[in-house]
């Protein structure tokens, strides 16, 4: 009957071992699990600059929703307004499918200032100074106008 105890002290004995390492195990795991989060986290923070995806210009969103495709009824109208010290524009930008392009000046364009009014109206498209040089136009349409009309300016 000495075996049978000595055999349940034994039992004890791994049972308490078990608690205890067992505790200390799951812990270092776990503090490690944290760690390598925290290490993934900070390599990837810093890991350069990220894209603004706010940071797209008219053609890009138009582009990607299928406006310039071939047969696109797509149409996109953007309000754009620009005051510097020397300037003070408001304009109306209207892409409709994959051929028709427009730029209003529908402020600045007017008035006293000849200098605003000569710089507002040079952005107009069609009849503005900067023709397919314009910056509001999208490069998908400029680069389709210039390879149909190599004249085209």
């Amino acid at each position: 009957m000495g075996q049978g105890n000595q055999g349940n002290s034994g039992n004890s004995l791994t049972n308490d071992m078990i608690l205890k390492y067992g505790s200390i195990i799951s812990a270092v795991v776990f503090g490690s699990i944290i760690v390598g989060y925290l290490i993934y986290m900070l390599a990837n923070s810093s890991s350069g600059q990220k894209d603004f995806m706010g940071n797209r210009s008219l053609d890009t969103i138009y582009d990607d929703a299928g406006g310039n495709d071939a047969l696109s009824n797509a149409r996109l109208t953007s309000d754009i307004n620009i005051s510097s010290d020397k300037y003070s524009c408001k304009y109306q930008v209207i892409y409709e499918g994959n051929k028709k392009r427009e730029v209003n000046c529908i402020g600045g364009c007017d008035g006293d200032d000849k200098d605003n009014k000569e710089f507002c109206k040079s952005y107009e498209y069609p009849g503005g100074t900067l023709g397919l040089e314009n910056p509001l136009l999208d490069q998908t349409y400029v680069n389709r106008k210039s390879e149909s009309d190599p004249d085209t300016k």
